[in-house]
């Protein structure tokens, strides 16, 4: 498969997150309110720009298809606190479409993600997830990802404890 990235389309980023989220919400495993996924709650100083949607080429050459979506950011005030602006990545909202689940679309992402850190003299990427969840938390960790600690998280009236993760390259 191949895959490309944008960031200019916000329309069709919110879009595949709900579809992605209603998924979870449908199969009892929500992990975000669907209201809550907006572009007033998304995007501020530190995403705007870094909302992604990661496309698959259809082998007839009509317009690639929506697979994933995912937030970049360089500066993380809420989950990362402690880690200086511009010093480490952070990945927020991941989404993959059930079309495209078991696919290792991450696998791409991470390269994507990497060398968007190379540009930034960057190399170190960070992620959070929901202490709650076994599989997701060895999902990241197949990818390579180390846990390092465990904090609570209140965003959108919702409070979680967070697994937090860290990899360098």
């Amino acid at each position: 498969m191949k895959f490309s990235f944008r960031n200019d389309r916000t329309d069709v980023a919110f879009d595949v997150l709900r579809e992605v989220g209603q998924w979870l919400v449908d199969n009892g495993q929500e992990l975000w309110q669907i209201d809550t996924l907006t572009p007033e709650n998304l995007l501020d100083e530190n995403t705007t720009g870094n909302l992604y949607v990661m496309y698959v080429d259809r082998e007839d050459g009509t317009e690639p298809e929506p697979a994933a979506v995912f937030i970049l950011q360089w500066k993380d005030p809420l989950y990362w606190p402690d880690v200086p602006d511009n010093t480490s990545s952070f990945i927020h909202k991941l989404a993959i479409r059930r079309a495209f689940a078991g696919q290792n679309l991450f696998a791409a992402i991470i390269d994507f993600w990497k060398s968007e850190c190379m540009l930034r003299g960057i190399r170190t990427l960070e992620l959070e997830t929901d202490a709650s969840r076994p599989k997701l938390m060895q999902f990241y960790e197949r990818y390579g990802f180390k846990p390092t600690h465990q904090r609570q998280i209140h965003e959108f009236g919702q409070t979680f404890l967070c697994q937090y993760y860290v990899m360098v390259f």
